[in-house]
């Protein structure tokens, strides 16, 4: 499959500066024959919305993604897109959707695990998805789920193909971003994708350095501190190693101290 990471640094509250970096990286990665385009975490609005207007929260019909899913056409990619979700109820998720190059929406996945001060804004998502496409069964999480070992092995226990992960990491947490990324790849015999966003808000630095594992947990690429749009081939569908089966080994009878705890 090939993927494009959108690195960018967004600008806080600038929904239309937002779209039209969108929209070039869109552009360059159908230049590239990119099936799969990845943002970072709500790359459209950036990250302390309550700093801006929490009303910059948009249902899932609102005109951004409504534009987005025009470019998705127009430029015959798939797109992974961050963003406030305003639900019918009022309530705001960290959220990321998963539109076709067809421009449908092919599902939207809410950020379960939420980090500090997120909760002052966010309501928690309660479950994990694996959307199938025409471009194979992808699953999503959402930065500090990728801290969640949880996380990963749900979406490979569902059948994913490629996990693909929309990041606000700020420094120090470069190594854990890393050891865990690779970590879960590995562990979950899955390639991960990781798109992280650079520049800073209050008082944190996004240190970017996204990246990708493929399914033997070795790096594909991964990307400085600057804004880069980069399109890799990750292999999906590998053989898997005959000797360890991990997904085959389980012991889950004997896991249910973990939900006890």
């Amino acid at each position: 499959m090939k993927v494009t990471l959108g690195q960018f640094e967004p600008s806080l509250g600038n929904k239309q500066a937002n779209l039209n970096k969108i929209t070039r990286i869109m552009e360059q990665a159908s230049n590239e024959d990119s099936e799969l385009v990845v943002f970072p975490e709500l790359g459209l609005t950036g990250y302390f919305i309550q700093d801006v207007d929490s009303q910059m929260a948009e249902p899932i019909d609102g005109d951004s993604i409504r534009y987005i899913q025009q470019q998705c056409k127009h430029y015959n990619v798939h797109v992974v897109l961050p963003w406030p979700e305003l639900s019918e109820d009022g309530r705001i998720y960290n959220a990321a959707c998963l539109i076709s190059n067809h421009g449908e929406i092919i599902g939207t996945y809410r950020k379960v695990h939420l980090y500090d001060k997120e909760k002052e804004v966010f309501t928690p998502g309660d479950d994990f998805f694996v959307f199938d496409s025409a471009i194979g069964k992808i699953g999503i999480m959402i930065c500090f789920d990728l801290d969640f070992p949880e996380t990963a092995r749900t979406l490979q226990l569902k059948g994913a193909d490629i996990i693909v992960s929309p990041t606000n990491n700020m420094e120090p947490y470069q190594v854990y971003q890393d050891t865990f990324l690779k970590s879960r790849s590995m562990e979950n015999e899955i390639p991960i994708v990781l798109c992280n966003r650079v520049g800073g808000e209050r008082d944190l630095t996004f240190f970017g350095e996204s990246a990708a594992y493929d399914a033997f947990g070795r790096q594909v690429t991964k990307l400085r501190s600057s804004e880069k749009t980069e399109t890799i081939e990750v292999g999906i569908h590998q053989p898997r190693d005959k000797q360890l089966q991990y997904r085959e080994n389980r012991a889950p009878k004997l896991y249910g101290q973990l939900l006890k705890s």
